[in-house]
């Protein structure tokens, strides 16, 4: 659990603040969907109901249809012909009742105030009613039938009353509601991206917080990485060291931040020079921790006052890693020193790749493998190791490379492999050992392409001076 620090408020409000934001532009979508398409069709609801009523009342003139009970079949006909759009349709009086209608009728009808201030105004009256098919949008109007003729003027004599005239007559219109949301379909178009844009900001804001946790902490192992590659770079010597005896030069890349790869080299007070290479299994902390181990024992113990206690070193090395250690994390080591008095090379090879010696410095030379010592160390209990020696000649090249030279591999899967290596020692042509150090790992970096390395590359050379 990360621990909450001042220095992280700046980013916690900002996630809230973020958050807050999504929530509000979603309820501000949500609202402004609601009320803009309310609004747009009540009033497309509105207009339609004013067209039917217009329809009506031309056909009404056409058919000189003067009473408000008349327009029944024209009723019919607009009810059948629009019943999906159309739920009902009546003629009503200035007092709300009902004179002639086409469907059925839900709510009350509206009042006598509401229907004369339609009649005053000229405008629409409407109002949302829920039926068992929906909503509908009941919307009044007035009615303007052609008017009677004027009744012929009475004679003197005659004693019957004028007719009263007729009241103000109303069209009630019902429209399904749904029947014009499809023509707004944008709208719901941009509900729907808004909606999606607020939900995805709020869901990020969320994620952020909950996994912030998670990246302080791989920042602080980020952190730890780091400082443990310092401290592994720091326990390995110069790449070049000035050595009396012998041209050194040494290089080491780890597939990852720090690796199982490790090398040294030193002198003895009497002059003897110790030369070490060794391949952790596994790659990463784990692997850096046990190589750390590794260099300790390789400098404490008095390996170079004989082959006796070289090879002693070496079974007790195999035993420490076989009882301290997973059985994973196995490891092979080139360890040897060379005596400048008698020019010969003294090893134990435990494991590892074998290391090289190239007499000549042309196509011709002579390459011989280092093989004598034992098995990996850490995994057979009681291994026994020996030491064995070979003579250097002026000018012959002691090469010491990890697995990862010969294996790397190129995006076709072929491995760079020890024939590659062995032609670029032959073709070295009496250059430093810098040098062929750098033309080694250049060839297999060109090899490798832009593949990822699966494994550390670390080489060891020596020349012998005259």
């Amino acid at each position: 659990m990360v621990r909450f620090r001042p220095r992280f408020l700046w980013f916690y409000l900002a996630l809230a603040a973020g958050s807050l934001l999504g929530l509000l532009l979603l309820a501000q979508s949500v609202t402004t969907y609601y009320q803009v398409s309310r609004l747009l069709v009540a009033a497309e609801l509105r207009r339609e109901a004013q067209r039917y009523v217009a329809a009506l009342e031309r056909e009404a003139r056409r058919q000189e249809i003067r009473e408000a009970a008349g327009p029944a079949d024209l009723l019919r006909e607009l009810r059948e012909e629009a019943h999906n759009r159309l739920a009902w349709i009546r003629v009503i009086d200035a007092a709300g009742r009902s004179l002639v209608e086409e469907g059925e009728p839900v709510g009350e009808p509206f009042s006598a105030q509401r229907l004369w201030s339609a009649f005053e105004l000229a405008t629409p009256v409407s109002e949302v009613r829920m039926t068992p098919r929906g909503q509908v949008l009941v919307t009044v109007l007035p009615l303007r039938l052609p008017r009677r003729p004027p009744a012929p003027p009475a004679s003197a004599d005659s004693e019957r009353a004028p007719a009263p005239r007729p009241g103000p007559r109303f069209v009630e219109v019902a429209l399904y509601w749904a029947g014009a949301t499809a023509n707004f379909g944008r709208l719901l178009t941009n509900l729907i991206v808004n909606s999606t844009a607020a939900v995805g900001l709020v869901a990020s804001m969320v994620i952020l917080w909950l996994r912030f946790p998670d990246y302080v902490r791989g920042k602080q192992l980020e952190q730890q990485t780091e400082l443990a590659r310092r401290v592994q770079r720091e326990l390995l010597p110069p790449p070049e060291v000035r050595l009396q005896a012998l041209d050194f030069a040494a290089g080491c890349l780890p597939a990852w931040q720090v690796g199982g790869d490790f090398y040294d080299v030193f002198a003895s007070p009497d002059g003897r020079i110790a030369m070490v290479l060794g391949d952790v299994a596994g790659k990463g902390l784990p692997a850096s921790v046990v190589a750390g181990v590794l260099l300790g024992v390789v400098h404490s113990s008095g390996w170079l006052n004989s082959p006796e206690e070289h090879e002693a070193a070496s079974r007790s090395l195999n035993e420490l890693l076989r009882s301290r250690t997973a059985p994973e994390r196995f490891a092979s080591l080139f360890w040897c020193y060379y005596e400048p008095q008698t020019r010969t090379l003294r090893y134990v090879n435990a494991g590892h790749m074998p290391a090289l010696v190239v007499a000549g410095q042309d196509a011709a030379a002579e390459i011989r493998s280092l093989r004598e010592g034992g098995p990996v160390l850490g995994v057979l209990a009681g291994a026994e190791y020996r030491q064995a020696a070979v003579e250097l000649a002026p000018g012959d090249v002691l090469v010491i490379y990890s697995d990862g030279v010969v294996e790397a591999t190129n995006a076709a899967g072929e491995e760079f492999g020890e024939e590659r290596l062995q032609a670029a020692l032959r073709e070295h042509g009496g250059r430093s050992c810098t040098d062929l150090r750098d033309d080694i790992l250049a060839r297999v970096r060109t090899f490798v392409g832009r593949s990822e390395p699966h494994d550390d590359l670390t080489l060891v050379l020596a020349r012998v001076r005259a």
